[in-house]
């Protein structure tokens, strides 16, 4: 893991325990070295992260007797814990995965930060007990099955991503974001430290205006916590721009922005708009162009840091953006987060729309949706299909790139005969106990979607680069406050992120405020069917692909031919099979599920 922290590196071993660490020196370079201890050697840290409020948890610990050795946030979760035990993670503010080894307890904590921002895994080998930040750690031991989980399969085939606690193997875990695990000899816990409920709205929509740009900055104003240089990724989009508006207000010095653009056509470029924005705030602007970038070999890093399958198709830019923003800073925030706050999607006004049909008897909803789904096309046939479902089958299906009938056809017939009916729908059903409307598919969206695909392709790809990237809109008490928001103030007549760009009003640039949404995104149908097509035939035809160990090759190569043809639905889904030849072909996976 020399890539997530090529500064420094500590092990520290002791009877049945052993802890080891890589740093990105990021807050007191010279201080704090880590695994760390408290005076007397009882209490042992590793941790990845930051901790924002550091500073005035250390103020309170001091006044409680407290006596601090470094300058190091990481001190700070050491004497928190002496004092409050697992309750000390509540208090904390920031993003982190750790692990605390309490030695006269005999117990090990590990702990993942509120949203997910922090990756942290596990998994049992025998009798031991192994956890890292990323899985290929956890496969250096040896003894670590790479069984691929059948469920997990289908639930990339699915959704792009495979949501947590589960990974694409079956022996290793993922900690669930806010929760922690604490291990001792005859006891082991998984539980939950925080779980996201709404605040309350302010009395009227301007003060909530008011108050959402308050806590904004205050969580932007944390982020620029650093010994080391810092800057911002600046993608000309509303979200970016707001962050580098506010970070502006509270830096003494120029922002260091950075952008990456496309030549070669197709891809979808904000140089202006970014170069627009930086003018506006008297940024240090980076702009970088890359000309036909070698997606093979881009795949192919991206697949091995993931450690699992992700189809995101925006992992490559974050890496290559990443990696130009390193050339010059340490840190670097970004805009995450908004859009599942704020409901910035374009499928959410769809679904914002069927929400108004759901007093009505689930027959009477489908029956004319049934007639007009062939005639119409997109997000709004999709839309109009799911009319009839009631959550969390709507949710799934609405996020679901290949349905579940075409799933079943692609795999191998006794895997998908392995397969429990629903898995994912049950596996999405506590996110709609007491509610189904816009609100809490936006919940679900940022316990799901946003922690298990969004914020573990901006870490990995951010800290292949030794990068820290900080998202200021998933500080929890952003999230909290922007959760309890009703649902028109988010949208409105059709008008996403109303909240958001009324917030952004006097500070950026009106001509970034009401532009169309345009994501970070590759041109995927010309590179599967032009510069990329002999490499995607090698890997979805060959006989021998890694892949048809659970793929049906016939399957496969009608859906290649249907793409080829002009069916424009089946890109997105011939980038997750692809995704998932090169992951295996980098993983060194061998042995099938079935």
């Amino acid at each position: 893991m020399r890539h997530r922290g090529p500064d420094d590196e500590g092990i520290h071993l002791d009877g049945e325990i052993g802890l080891g660490h890589r740093r990105l020196s990021i807050v007191d370079i010279a201080g704090g070295h880590q695994p760390m201890t408290d005076a007397d050697g009882a209490l042992w840290i590793a941790f990845n992260g930051e901790i924002y409020n550091h500073l005035e948890l250390r103020e309170e610990l001091e006044q409680r007797g407290c006596r601090y050795r470094t300058r190091s946030d990481t001190e700070t979760i050491v004497h928190l814990y002496r004092e409050y035990g697992i309750d000390a993670l509540a208090r904390l503010q920031g993003m982190f995965a750790l692990a605390i080894w309490d030695r006269p307890r005999r117990r090990l904590l590990l702990a993942r930060d509120r949203l997910g921002i922090k990756p942290l895994y596990y998994a049992r080998a025998g009798h031991e007990f192994l956890f890292a930040s990323e899985i290929k750690s956890l496969m250096r031991h040896g003894t670590v099955s790479r069984e691929i989980d059948p469920l997990a399969l289908d639930a990339y085939l699915a959704l792009q991503y495979v949501p947590a606690p589960a990974t694409i193997y079956s022996e290793v875990k993922k900690l669930p974001a806010g929760h922690y695990v604490r291990l001792e000899p005859d006891r082991f816990e998984l539980r939950p430290y925080w779980s996201l409920r709404p605040g309350t709205a302010p009395a009227s929509y301007d003060e909530g205006v008011a108050v959402f740009r308050q806590a904004l900055q205050r969580s932007v104003t944390d982020r620029l916590m650093s010994d080391v240089p810092l800057g911002a990724f600046l993608s000309g989009g509303l979200d970016s721009s707001l962050v580098v508006a506010l970070m502006a207000r509270g830096m003494s010095r120029p922002v260091r922005t950075f952008t990456v653009g496309f030549g070669g056509g197709g891809w979808h470029s904000e140089l202006a708009q970014a170069e627009l924005m930086a003018r506006h705030v008297g940024a240090e602007h980076h702009v970088q162009v890359v000309e036909a970038p070698d997606m093979v070999a881009l795949l192919g890093q991206a697949a091995e840091q993931l450690d699992e399958p992700l189809a995101d198709v925006a992992a490559i830019p974050t890496f290559l953006l990443s990696r130009f923003a390193r050339e010059t800073v340490k840190v670097c925030l970004s805009g995450e987060g908004a859009d599942e706050l704020f409901a910035g999607y374009r499928r959410y006004a769809l679904e914002h729309s069927l929400d108004a049909l759901s007093g009505l008897p689930r027959g009477v909803r489908a029956a004319p949706a049934s007639l007009l789904a062939p005639l119409l096309r997109g997000r709004v046939r999709k839309a109009m299909r799911a009319a009839g479902l009631d959550q969390p089958e709507r949710f799934v299906f609405m996020r679901s790139v290949i349905p579940a009938e075409e799933r079943r056809a692609l795999l191998r017939p006794e895997l998908a005969a392995s397969l429990p009916p629903h898995h994912l729908e049950t596996r999405m059903a506590g996110h709609f106990e007491t509610a189904s409307d816009l609100n809490a598919i936006l919940r679900a969206d940022t316990r799901e979607w946003l922690a298990d695909d969004l914020l573990m392709k901006v870490d990995k790809m951010s800290m292949l680069t030794s990068l820290e990237a900080r998202v200021p809109f998933l500080d929890h008490r952003v999230v909290e406050l922007v959760s309890g928001f009703p649902a028109e103030w988010k949208l409105h007549r059709g008008n996403t992120k109303r909240l958001l760009k009324d917030a952004a009003r006097g500070i950026v640039p009106e001509a970034l405020i009401d532009r169309p949404k345009h994501g970070f995104m590759p041109p995927i149908r010309r590179w599967l069917a032009g510069e990329m097509r002999e490499f995607v035939e090698d890997c979805l035809l060959d006989p021998q692909a890694r892949s048809l160990q659970f793929l049906q090759p016939d399957a496969v190569r009608r859906r290649y031919l249907r793409f080829l043809a002009g069916d424009g639905r089946l890109d997105v889904s011939l980038w997750i099979l692809l995704c998932l030849e090169v992951w295996l072909r980098h993983s060194g996976t061998e042995n099938p599920a079935a």
